[in-house]
């Protein structure tokens, strides 16, 4: 089967490699999509995504696809949890002990075939096409970052960053009923989508300052875009005794300094959101009813011999919205 193998820092190689071998418990899938995500390029420049790449190992982890021996539609949880251990069984799958995680620590959906387990795979209902199924993970990823968020009907929300996460974030936080949504975003055409999808008003982060935002009273802010500069202002412009969500992964060498007395006199709350524990079967519901539109966020689909130039180029191309490889 035609792969693509991450060796290390912008070493992707197209490759041929073997079929997986069938396993007791494991479901053969035959990829069809499999979208770009920021932690890929995080891997392919060298840094640490959620957990750190193997070396060797084929990367991707927003898949959707078929099962080989039934030809049914499915999405793949690329994080396997034991079940068993001391973090599974007191609610925190997510830090499972045995944790793999497909795509990083073991091969991914950059292949025409990919083998899961069981319990990492999920149906999709039949109305959803496969290229709208591959946003499955993502869509998981903001779910419990919005579940963290603890968000509320009263709440004026602010996102940072209008990319293909945050116009996710923008959907779910809608759906949620929340009394005002915002979104900044350097971007006119990124702006005018996040818009077209239910924000109620934009703002120009080339603009406008947080010391402006901060007047605008938003109690809930999320941040998104996983830029340094994104963060200060998030931190800066949330109401007293309001909430900063950062979600944008960012470097792992960031790093931001905060007086601890600022944050006692303004009692905010800063919370974090690591990977998707239990949330992808409702992401695939949202996805399947028009809760979260996810067609309108991809602007390229390309093959997989193109992901090495795309990846090497991911501050031009990758900055229009999700691409997908089509398998």
């Amino acid at each position: 089967m035609k792969a693509a193998v991450l060796y290390g820092k912008h070493d992707l190689r197209i490759e041929d490699l073997p079929i997986p071998a069938k396993r007791d418990g494991y479901r053969l899938v035959k990829v069809a999509y499999c979208g770009i995500c920021g932690t890929d390029v995080h891997l392919y420049e060298g840094d640490e995504g959620s957990v750190k790449l193997i070396p060797g190992t084929v990367p991707g982890h927003e898949l959707s696809g078929t099962l080989v021996d039934s030809g049914e539609a499915v999405t793949v949880d690329p994080n396997y949890f034991c079940g068993k251990c001391n973090s599974c069984l007191s609610g925190n799958p997510h830090y499972c002990e045995n944790i793999f995680n497909t795509g990083v620590t073991v091969n991914g959906g950059f292949a025409e075939y990919v083998l899961a387990h069981e319990s990492q795979i999920h149906k999709i209902p039949r109305q959803v096409p496969l290229d709208d199924a591959s946003f499955s993970e993502p869509v998981s990823c903001c779910l419990h970052g919005a579940d963290l968020t603890d968000l509320k009907m009263s709440d004026r929300v602010l996102i940072t960053g209008a990319g293909t996460i945050g116009l996710i974030m923008l959907q779910i936080c809608k759906s949620a009923g929340v009394s005002h949504l915002a979104v900044s975003e350097p971007v006119q055409s990124k702006r005018n989508k996040a818009l077209s999808l239910g924000a109620d008003s934009v703002f120009d982060s080339n603009v406008i300052t947080a010391d402006k935002l901060k007047k605008c009273n938003f109690n809930k802010v999320i941040e998104c875009s996983g830029n340094l500069n994104a963060v200060k202002t998030a931190l800066s412009c949330c109401a007293n005794t309001g909430t900063v969500m950062l979600f944008g992964l960012t470097r792992p060498d960031d790093t931001l300094a905060i007086k601890p007395f600022d944050l006692f006199k303004r009692e905010l709350t800063i919370k974090a959101s690591y990977i998707n524990p239990s949330t992808i079967a409702t992401a695939v519901r949202m996805i399947a009813d028009g809760t979260v539109r996810v067609s309108p966020l991809v602007s390229e689909i390309i093959s997989l011999d193109e992901l090495p130039l795309y990846l090497a180029d991911n501050k031009g191309r990758l900055k229009n919205g999700k691409i997908l490889v089509k398998l």
